[in-house]
């Protein structure tokens, strides 16, 4: 019948055995299929997302104050060797840039306290040459803006629950993300304008896993326990760390890079990301057709944990003749694209009416052919 709706069989079968991949894909990788003008098809798709968290973004964030003097190249060295390790390691990866100084209870300023020096990008070229703006300089007294800085990181720079504001430094994470801070660092922050508990509290609510690099040993430097008037004298890095279910490594100038990385990814794959799945037409032509689609998943197609599947229908309509070649994206997932080749025949044929109908009003004048869908 005209405007009629029909199954893309061939779409509903394709599902048959579809189990957990190790990327993020969309099934079936094409479909193809011929319409009529005014035809509509449904076809079923499956999404799966990517268990091993593919989609991550890595934020390097390090004190540029001047005890960093004489380990500030070796950061670099280290963090330029590990952000080309993980490009390769991660396919949709991205890569932001950061620092900090005083806090800003010294007087620094809340603008200055902390910088973005590249925000979060898929160039491993822009964030290399952020990384060779780190500096060592200024700082003050000993503690620094450690906790200061995790939160504006964390945050995009929004204003802290303490006293002030924040910096307005957009970290740029991409929605979708597993976001992951590397910090390096030498020694302790205060916790006059963010606390250590108000900086833990934000990154996990925030969802932000932090692998900590300390430069000198267990229960000292940015693992050292600095109360500053709060009465929480944890040892700062290892609270954070753990509590963000990242890792901390001490004394990293001595790790070799393939050590680093691999206690990155074992942090990372622990996580448990959740991602809000949705459709889109990525690119090609829909110009003759109208395509939408919708979750029919009864899990529903938001907060969804790496490595599940979800459904969806797109439902496709023929407007115009021609041929259409279109592509179907997932959201916040650059790495995932399907392919679609839709023919729209010029409408419905016309096929004359039984003999017997034609003999009963062969004496009316003005009689003529009912047009209908073809079988």
């Amino acid at each position: 019948m005209r405007g009629g709706t029909r199954l893309g069989l061939a779409a509903a079968l394709a599902f048959g055995g579809w189990g957990l991949a190790h990327a993020a894909a969309i099934a079936p990788a094409s479909y193809t299929d011929t319409l009529a003008v005014g035809e509509t098809v449904v076809v079923s798709k499956t999404v799966t997302t990517d268990p091993t968290l593919d989609f991550v973004d890595f934020y390097f964030l390090a004190d540029n104050t001047g005890s960093m003097g004489t380990v500030i190249g070796n950061v670099q060295s280290v963090a330029t060797s590990l952000l080309g390790s993980l490009s390769t390691t991660y396919s949709n990866a991205a890569f932001g840039v950061g620092r900090y100084f005083g806090d800003p209870s010294e007087g620094v300023g809340f603008d200055n306290a902390y910088d973005v020096l590249q925000p979060i990008t898929t160039s491993t070229t822009a964030a290399t040459t952020a990384m060779g703006n780190w500096i060592a300089f200024g700082g003050g007294d000993a503690a620094e803006a450690n906790l200061y800085a995790l939160h504006q990181a964390a945050t995009d720079g929004a204003d802290t629950a303490g006293p002030g504001t924040g910096s307005g430094e957009a970290t740029g994470w991409r929605a979708g993300a597993q976001k992951v801070i590397l910090w390096f660092g030498d020694i302790f922050g205060h916790q006059d304008t963010v606390t250590l508990a108000d900086a833990i509290a934000t990154l996990t609510g925030e969802g932000v896993i932090v692998v900590g690099f300390n430069s000198t040993a267990a229960g000292t430097g940015i693992d050292g326990s600095f109360a500053d008037g709060t009465g929480d004298g944890r040892n700062q890095a290892s609270a954070i760390t753990t509590a963000t279910g990242g890792a901390l490594v001490n004394d990293f100038v001595s790790v070799p890079t393939g050590d680093l990385v691999s206690t990155i990814v074992s942090a990372v794959g622990t996580a448990t990301a959740t991602f809000d799945l949705s459709l889109f037409v990525s690119g090609g032509d829909t110009s003759g057709l109208n395509v939408s689609f919708a979750c029919t998943d009864p899990a529903g197609c938001d907060d969804v944990t790496g490595g599940e599947s979800r459904t969806f229908s797109m439902t496709i309509t023929g407007l115009v003749p021609g041929t259409y070649d279109f592509t179907v994206g997932v959201t916040g997932f650059s790495s995932i694209s399907e392919d679609d080749h839709i023919t729209v025949t010029g409408g419905p044929t016309t096929v004359p009416e039984p003999a017997s109908l034609l003999l009963l009003g062969a004496g009316l004048a003005g009689l003529g052919f009912a047009r209908r869908r073809a079988a």
